[in-house]
């Protein structure tokens, strides 16, 4: 048994949001050194590798803080990974090296949840930046 003083402090390596759509899964992966990945729901893809870009990492930043928030009043899931977040969920997945943690639920709900609000509206603004960026180049 570990003292708490030897516990590795608990990190958030990455966060995914998964929605679900009338065609198919809308899918972005932000990752903590600075990456991303974006999956839309057609099969398009966005792989994000640009370390050094200055707003995609403000936007990150912002992204992990808020889910650290999430992640403070919620524990770790323990049981057999579901499937994907049917038509009109959403759900929010932080891995972290303790383990993985999530909440799902209707995406008008989560939207407007005190909680799940704040790094949905923040993962929202990094897919827009990471496709408007993408357009652009």
């Amino acid at each position: 048994l570990l003292s708490a003083a030897q516990k590795p402090a608990k990190e958030l390596l990455a966060v995914i949001v998964e929605v679900g759509l009338d065609g198919g899964l809308d899918v972005l992966a932000s990752f903590k050194n600075g990456t991303a990945r974006y999956i839309n729901y057609t099969g398009q893809m966005i792989i994000w590798e640009n370390t050094e870009d200055a707003t995609a990492n403000a936007l990150k930043d912002d992204l992990f803080t808020k889910s650290e928030a999430v992640v403070k009043q919620i524990g770790p899931w323990d049981q057999p990974r579901k499937p994907h977040p049917a038509k009109g969920n959403v759900r929010l997945s932080f891995l972290l090296t303790d383990g993985l943690y999530f909440g799902e639920g209707p995406m008008n709900v989560l939207f407007n949840d005190p909680l799940a609000s704040a790094p949905l509206n923040s993962a929202t603004l990094l897919m827009q930046y990471l496709m408007q960026q993408t357009k652009s180049s």
